[in-house]
């Protein structure tokens, strides 16, 4: 289970340096949209790269904030409960958890393979590109929940 834990918290050092360098590349794409306009000239395809990679930074940036604990948490009847009842309200609702994103997965990758054939309206790649962060994040995600189950079971804190 320790071996779990390391691999999750990798797996959320490399997304962090994936979403620096996707930022860095939506401030470059909107600089040169910026000088080509002021140039007389645009860009068509930067909006619409610049939209997904935004996506993808939303997705993507929820798993390191589900890693962080940056989610609001909330004590409800398992805290007055005592310890022990906590713990299998905590295991159950993290169960839950990775069964949503069990069905997010499954669905995502379903829908980034059945849009294969269809290409961006500015560029000619595939739709799979984009939709492809979809069953990744929740790929991530479930990393980090078993992680988190992992942890409960122990009975370390999260």
């Amino acid at each position: 289970m320790e071996a779990f834990q390391r691999f999750s918290k990798t797996v959320n050092i490399w997304v962090e340096k994936a979403l620096f360098v996707l930022g860095a590349v939506i401030c470059l794409i909107l600089f040169a949209q910026v000088v080509y306009r002021y140039a007389g000239s645009s860009l068509g395809w930067s909006e619409e790269v610049s939209r997904y990679l935004l996506v993808s930074i939303t997705f993507l940036g929820g798993t390191v904030a589900y890693k962080q604990a940056r989610f609001i948490g909330l004590k409800g009847i398992g805290y007055r409960l005592g310890p022990t009842f906590q713990k299998i309200i905590v295991i159950s609702l993290q169960g839950l958890t990775l069964g949503c994103f069990l069905l997010i997965t499954w669905f995502g990758a379903a829908y980034t393979l059945k849009t294969w054939g269809q290409s961006w309206s500015s560029l000619p790649l595939p739709m799979s590109i984009p939709f492809a962060v979809i069953p990744i994040g929740a790929a991530i995600f479930i990393i980090h929940v078993l992680a988190d189950i992992f942890k409960a079971m122990e009975g370390k804190k999260s």
